[in-house]
């Protein structure tokens, strides 16, 4: 691959503000007759991509001078080694996991596929799902803009847009498309998906559904380890870190539907994330995620915890309270859900931990 097969343009607009005008930057990519039939042809086009991206940053930063800029400059440069190298990563490693756990299963051998094609194409998927994301960066600013300069599509939709001209399977490029969806019924309704047989629809749909397990597994599985410290929620002043849980939110976590929120308690975040997993597809999906959630309600309550040591008002009966609740969500997504034996040490000192706030 040379580097003139990656078209790459500049979207540039300039914003007024109180404080004058502001120019934005935009780096956007066309894959356009790019052949990706390998794994090692879509983490090569993925690295080519991540390289027309970070030396722009580089320059960004190295130009300011205000260290409130810089720090935001470097956030976004981790953000984007995060979003564009490190979770693809991770949503390959766990495809494979799933694929392992599912290789003597009906589900796959009812796909028209031999395994090893079968692997190739959902690690493609998982290598390439989010290089919209690099056009979410403003390089100009050295900043995350979700909706780049008022284009109003998701990540998920640039990253179809970046490739849809290349050379790579329709059910591919359909599973990027609609990876952040709970389903597929979606997907039914997208004219590529009609125009294929049968067959290869059925193969898109499994490749959907993998990529939307593996993609909150991944997730979920960062989370598991750094709890909400490296997410953008963390920083957001839309949510106070006032160890509190909002009770309607709680309410329809632990009666099974997804949160949708903006904004909150920075615990209604995470009570957020534990609901991606009531639109899991697999049964191997739920072996998959029951350590990793019994390690991230590990960190929810590690997060309760620091924001009640952290808060100018400790007040010992909210923060029972809010880890009751968590326990009732905990039991309710691992137990009740899913079926699987929660970690009895974990739920025995938390109880513990309960009684002593509530005395």
């Amino acid at each position: 691959m040379t580097e003139s097969e990656v078209k790459v343009q500049h979207y540039k607009s300039e914003e007024e503000t109180e404080n004058g005008k502001i120019k934005h930057d935009f780096v956007c990519f066309d894959a356009k007759n790019i052949e990706i039939n390998s794994i090692s042809s879509a983490k090569a086009l993925a690295k080519r991509m991540g390289e027309s991206v970070f030396p722009y940053l580089q320059k960004t930063f190295e130009k300011m001078k205000e260290e409130t800029a810089r720090q935001q400059c470097e956030k976004t440069i981790a953000w984007v080694h995060k979003k564009a190298v490190w979770h693809p990563a991770l949503v390959e490693k766990c495809t494979h996991q799933l694929l392992e756990k599912m290789k003597n299963g009906k589900t796959i051998k009812e796909i028209p596929l031999s395994q090893k094609q079968i692997y190739t194409d959902t690690s493609v998927a998982a290598v390439l799902h989010d290089v919209g994301r690099l056009s979410e960066v403003d390089i100009a600013a050295g900043a995350v803009c979700m909706k780049r300069s008022g284009l109003n599509k998701n990540h998920s939709a640039i990253s179809f847009d970046i490739l849809e001209h290349s050379q790579i399977k329709p059910e591919i490029l359909l599973a990027i498309r609609y990876h952040e969806f709970a389903g597929v019924e979606e997907i039914k309704q997208d004219e590529l998906y009609k125009r294929l047989a049968p067959d290869n629809q059925k193969i898109a749909r499994f490749y959907t559904c993998v990529l939307q397990d593996m993609d909150k597994t991944a997730n979920l599985t960062e989370r598991s380890v750094f709890g909400i410290k490296k997410c953008a929620e963390f920083f957001d002043p839309h949510y106070i870190q006032d160890y509190g849980i909002t009770e309607e939110h709680f309410k329809n976590a632990v009666s099974g539907n997804y949160l949708n929120i903006k904004g909150g308690h920075l615990l209604d975040a995470m009570m957020r994330f534990v609901t991606w997993t009531y639109s899991i597809h697999f049964t191997e999906t739920k072996e998959i995620l029951a350590e990793v959630l019994t390690k991230f309600f590990g960190q929810m309550y590690a997060e309760a915890e620091r924001e009640y040591e952290n808060s100018a008002e400790k007040n010992p009966a909210k923060l029972g309270d809010t880890l009751e609740k968590i326990m009732q969500l905990e039991n309710y997504a691992i137990a009740e859900r899913m079926g699987i034996k929660l970690d009895e040490k974990q739920y025995a000192s938390m109880s513990k931990r309960v009684k002593e706030l509530k005395k």
